[in-house]
């Protein structure tokens, strides 16, 4: 049987993750932000608010 760790739904403290520092050069998760983030013109998003 599995052994999973107690959730508290109370918690009071979130673990904060740095996306960017975790993403590796190579990986197809980074050339799919570098093509999001440098590539793609996301204009016609912002002006849909």
């Amino acid at each position: 049987m599995a052994k999973f760790k107690h959730y508290d739904y109370n918690q009071m403290s979130m673990v904060v993750i740095n996306y960017l520092e975790q993403i590796q050069p190579g990986t197809f998760e980074f050339a799919l932000h570098y093509l999001i983030s440098e590539k793609t013109r996301l204009i016609g998003f912002s002006q849909a608010l």
